[in-house]
C-alpha cells in the first residue's frame, strides 16, 4: 500500500474494507460494494443496463429494501 500515505495527507478519513482486502481481486469489488450497500440508507446508482457489477449491486440493494436513486432515470445524466 505504497499510495496510502498520499491518501492520508489528502483525505480527512480513509476507510478500508478489510473483508475485501483479503479476497481475490475479482471478488473483492463485489464484497466492497455489498458492504457499502449494507451500511447505507440511500444508495445512488447510474445504471442503464441489465448486466455487470453495478447492476448486480443495484439488485442486491433492492433485495435489502434500500432506498435507491438511479441517476440513469434522469434526462441529461450518464
Amino acid at each position: 500500500m505504497a499510495a496510502l500515505p498520499f491518501f492520508e495527507a489528502y483525505y480527512d478519513e480513509i476507510e478500508l474494507c478489510s473483508a475485501a482486502a483479503g479476497s481475490h481481486p475479482k471478488g473483492a469489488i463485489q464484497i466492497r460494494n455489498r458492504q457499502m450497500v449494507d451500511r447505507s440508507d440511500l444508495v445512488v446508482f447510474c445504471v442503464d443496463h441489465s448486466s455487470g457489477g453495478a447492476y448486480q449491486t443495484q439488485r442486491y440493494a433492492q433485495r435489502k429494501k434500500k432506498e435507491i436513486l438511479n441517476l440513469a432515470h434522469f434526462e441529461g445524466c450518464g
